[in-house]
């Protein structure tokens, strides 16, 4: 019986079968189809090494993207046909640099612990560079920045604790607003992501239920959680907002409003460690992956 062994092995014993249920559950994705999911991939661009850990990409046509890493203070400039890197420039020291939104001709970089530069005529020679902190920190984890020209403002996601310790991550994810009129960053949620709202898109999949439950009893909690939102950005002609999940790999649409719209799923090998999302003046879908072991790249698809 199970009570009769010792700690160790009843741990052992539920990460294997939270794996054998792991397996049955992609099995079962794959024959049922589970959930919604982007048609296809049109193509993957694989970036140079300098960009092995790109995170946050933004058009500046539909040719060249502007992208940031998460180890350099460096705005790199990538021509997405000749798949090089056309120009770069340094604009902070190192650090952890997540996702980057455009307006005009100005640039916005987030860095993880919620501090925002603003690149001031990012195409020029020697653009003007300043930074604005913010009382986000590192352990909220900023991974998403996004322009909304509507309300002229920067949202931020959080990807792990909302700002307030009353306001718990297992009931909504929060984003947040940085006004650019007066450049002021607001404490209260502008968005609420609720949990409950993406769980209701999977109900019924009661082997997905059991391997949370052997994964928890196992003490992996990681793979227990439901959204870590690592880029975000507005559809150029619904207006929709379009949230970036680095696990579970999926896109959750927000109606302008910010309520709930739909789950889109995507799968992949390509999709190695999604971290920034973009369209292009088309309204073409692209996300960028970091490397890990492999090459960092841009993939293009279709909904």
């Amino acid at each position: 019986m199970l009570t009769n062994l010792n700690p160790k092995m009843y741990k052992l014993l539920l990460v294997l079968l939270s794996t054998f249920l792991l397996s049955c559950l992609n099995k079962q994705r794959e024959a049922k189809n589970v959930g919604p999911k982007v048609d296809s991939t049109t193509e993957i661009i694989e970036v140079p090494k300098d960009l092995k850990e790109i995170s946050g990409i933004s058009f500046l046509n539909d040719s060249v993207v502007a992208a940031v890493e998460d180890e350099n203070g460096i705005l790199y400039f990538f021509d997405l046909y000749k798949k090089k890197i056309i120009r770069e420039f340094s604009f902070a020291e190192d650090g952890d640099y997540e996702d980057l939104a455009r307006k005009g001709k100005d640039m916005y970089v987030v860095r993880a612990d919620g501090v925002i530069y603003k690149i001031a005529n990012f195409e020029d020679e020697h653009p003007q560079i300043s930074y604005y902190e913010t009382p986000l920190k590192s352990k909220n984890d900023i991974e998403g920045l996004a322009y909304d020209d509507k309300n002229d403002r920067l949202l931020l996601s959080v990807k792990e604790k909302n700002l307030s310790k009353t306001d718990k991550e297992d009931i909504a994810k929060n984003i947040y607003q940085f006004t650019l009129k007066d450049m002021k960053f607001h404490s209260e949620p502008a968005i609420r992501i609720s949990l409950k709202d993406i769980e209701k898109q999977f109900k019924g999949d009661n082997l997905m239920e059991a391997s949370k439950h052997f994964l928890k009893a196992a003490g992996n909690d990681n793979l227990n959680e439901v959204i870590k939102q690592s880029a975000l950005t507005y559809h150029p002609k619904s207006g929709k907002l379009y949230v970036l999940s680095s696990i579970n790999k999926f896109i959750l649409i927000l109606n302008e409003d910010g309520s709930f719209f739909k789950v889109v799923r995507f799968k992949g090998k390509e999709f190695i460690q999604p971290e920034g999302i973009a369209f292009n003046s088309k309204g073409e879908l692209y996300i960028s992956n970091e490397g890990k072991s492999k090459k960092g790249n841009i993939v293009k698809l279709i909904e």
